[in-house]
């Protein structure tokens, strides 16, 4: 279970990557907690891509908030990585794991 601070900081970093409208959609989503295993059972292998590969569940799972991803999701991969995890967060995915 992630802290408040921890809760803050992937809103924090969603906000700032992506935009409102996004953090409106998980706002407007039910969401139920699971594992990160349980995710997993819902994405779609991309060669070792691992962003692909979350996305692709989050697109299974939320298409709403999927639709709200920007296609582009910026010039650097490791910082588009983090944002798709502290989306997860949002979306009660447990990501300790």
């Amino acid at each position: 279970m992630l802290t408040v601070e921890e809760l803050d900081a992937a809103y924090d970093r969603v906000k700032t990557e992506w935009g409102m409208e996004i953090l409106r959609e998980v706002y407007y989503t039910d969401c139920k907690p699971m594992t990160f295993k349980e995710f997993l059972t819902h994405c779609t292998a991309c060669g070792g891509n691992w962003g692909g590969m979350l996305l692709s569940g989050i697109e299974e799972l939320y298409p709403l908030v999927y639709d709200e991803i920007p296609e582009h999701l910026g010039y650097d991969g490791n910082q588009a990585f983090f944002t798709i995890v502290a989306l997860l967060q949002l979306l009660k995915v447990d990501t300790s794991e």
